[in-house]
This record gives C-alpha cells, structure tokens and sequence, in this order.
C-alpha cells in the first residue's frame, strides 16, 4: 500500500485490538482524520484515506463513483494488521456513500462476515460471506442522510454549472463549505475543485437496500444537524439486520467541529460489533 493513500495513527498493527478506516467528507484529505485518532482509545488503529485529488494526490484527477469506491477497497485490503484485529470503516457525509460501497464490495469479496459466519450470500440473503479475524466488522455511517430514495430529478446538480456563485449555492445543500473558507477566495479557489469533484460523484446516487449488508450499520448524527433529520435518516434502518443509531451534540460537520464525540459514539457501541 502506497503511503499517499493512507494516513496511520495509533497502535502497532501487531498491538491494536480495533482497526479503523474513515472515508472522509467531500474534498477532505487524510490530515482530517488526524483529530479523530487523537481521541481513540490507544488499543486502536486509525487508518485515515487518501482519495485522489487532495494533499500528496493533488495531480491525480478525482474519478467518478465507482473509481472512489475502488481506491477505499485497495486501501482497506492493504491495511497492515497480522489478522486478529477486526476493521470497521467509518464513512463521513459523502464518504459514507463511498465507505457503503466499499464495505459491499469487501463483503461481496469474502473480506468481511455476517452475523453467522458459516453462511453464505445465498442462504443470508445479504452482502457477506465467511469471514474471520481481521475482516470486516461493521460499517459506521456518519452526517448522512439514508440513501435508498431517489434524489429529486428537478434538483440542480453541480455537473451542471461551473458558475462559482451557483456552485456555492448548491453545495448549501451539501452542508456548505466553511465559512472561513468561503472568505478566503485564494484557499477557495485551490480547495473547492476537489469538493466540487466529489459531490459530483455522488450527487445523484442513490441505493436499494437489498441484499443487506452481511455487518452491523451504526448510524451517528448531530441533534442539531439540519440536513439529517430522523425523517431523512430512518431508512437507513433497511440497510442491514443489525443497525442501531447513535444521536449526539453537535451539527453537520461532526468530524471537523467535534471529533470526539465520534469516537465516543462508536466506543459506545463496540457491542454492536462483537
């Protein structure tokens, strides 16, 4: 695995009693998992991605959906680790449309397991056949709204303009860029391809919940999120057998504001995983 993809903090693979792999938001790289890892218990492995299109990958164009997916399932898979500690992949806002399909495809692949191992896709009726130590445990979905809906067709979508204005405009919907960011035209100008790249890669995704994910689903919001209302979150319940929702303080920009009470959340829940 190249070092460009992936940023590790944490415990020595041979020591850690958890993995962890977070697919960041939209246009983030790898240095925003860095708080995250700051607050996980010392017996954890935090991978962060490296997408293309952000800090050492700056030259490499952002690819399209299924690109993205494929270079979160070539990260995962080359993860160092002996076999013994499990992984769990936490998807944050767009990434966790990305981090979905990655765990799918990880359990299509037999890298993961459901809730009776022995069992194959068949006989489940879900993504995920046998698996063992070091597969993958569990999927984490965090600030994003359930996505077995269609979008809108009349919504506008970002391929659609490269006026900057508009472009603001619809990424309100998306959460928006920072304040700071969006005051500072220079960082703006350098930051906003790579967001705009991969809002657009997800933009009109949306998804069937079956087969289910062969995995626990933790879904983790903010109480004071306005784009993931329960209404707009609950669905996320069809997406797998073993789902549980984890509601904390804070808005959309959980990771970025207040990444500990991610990681709380999800320390929280390590039951759900077993």
């Amino acid at each position: 695995m190249s070092a460009r993809n992936v940023v590790l903090r944490g415990a020595a693979p041979q020591d850690a009693s958890l993995r962890v792999l977070v697919v960041p938001h939209a246009g983030a790289g790898a240095a925003s998992g860095l708080a995250f890892a700051e607050h996980a218990p010392a017996d954890w492995l935090v991978a962060t991605a490296r997408l293309p299109g952000r800090e050492s990958r700056i030259r490499e164009s952002v690819p399209d959906m299924p690109g993205l997916v494929a270079d979160v399932v070539a990260t995962a898979r080359a993860l160092p680790g002996p076999g013994t500690a499990p992984l769990i992949v936490v998807g944050v806002c767009s990434g966790a449309v990305i981090a979905l399909e990655a765990v799918r495809e990880l359990l299509r692949d037999g890298d993961g397991h459901g809730d009776d191992p022995g069992r194959a896709d068949d006989d489940a009726g879900r993504v995920g056949g046998p698996g063992g130590a070091g597969s993958v445990a569990g999927l984490v979905v965090v600030s994003q709204w359930a996505v077995n809906e269609k979008p809108d067709p009349g919504r506008r979508l970002l391929r659609d303009t490269d006026d900057q204005a508009q472009v603001l405009d619809i990424l309100g919907e998306f959460g928006g860029v920072p304040e700071s960011l969006a005051a500072n035209p220079e960082m703006l100008r350098l930051v906003l391809p790579g967001i705009v790249a991969d809002i657009r890669a997800v933009e009109d995704y949306w998804s069937d919940p079956d087969p289910l994910l062969g995995c626990p689903l933790l879904t983790v919001f903010g109480d004071e999120d306005p784009l993931c209302p329960e209404e707009r979150t609950a669905g996320w319940a069809l997406f797998s057998a073993n789902t549980r929702n984890a509601w904390v303080p804070g808005g959309h920009l959980l990771l970025a504001e207040d990444p500990a009470v991610v990681v709380d959340a999800l320390a929280g829940n390590l039951d759900q995983f077993a």
